[in-house]
């Protein structure tokens, strides 16, 4: 009998993340609050694309996925930067 395999998530922190087109969702789905960064652009470095402008914003997770309202939002020129500040405040929205 064949077994079926549980897919892989991606987490940072502890926390899943799931990415869709130019959208990256961080965070636990079952939260209130996510983080969520949109890649705006990108460009090609030694054959590699990485990302050159990324904004991101803490966002109510209550309804549909996407629509939720933004508390707080920001905008830093690599993704690695916008996930170091968006955790952050994703993990002080949640504590407090």
């Amino acid at each position: 009998m064949a077994t079926t395999k549980k897919p892989k998530i991606l987490t940072y922190k502890d926390k899943p993340v799931y990415r869709q087109g130019n959208k990256i969702y961080y965070g636990d789905l079952s939260k209130r609050l996510i983080l969520v960064m949109e890649i705006v652009e990108t460009e090609e470095k030694n054959g590699v694309t990485v990302s050159k402008k990324v904004k991101f914003h803490i966002q109510d997770n209550t309804g549909e996925l996407g629509k939720g309202v933004n508390y707080r939002s920001g905008e830093r020129d690599n993704l690695y930067k916008a996930f170091d500040i968006g955790s952050w405040w994703l993990q002080d929205a949640l504590e407090s």
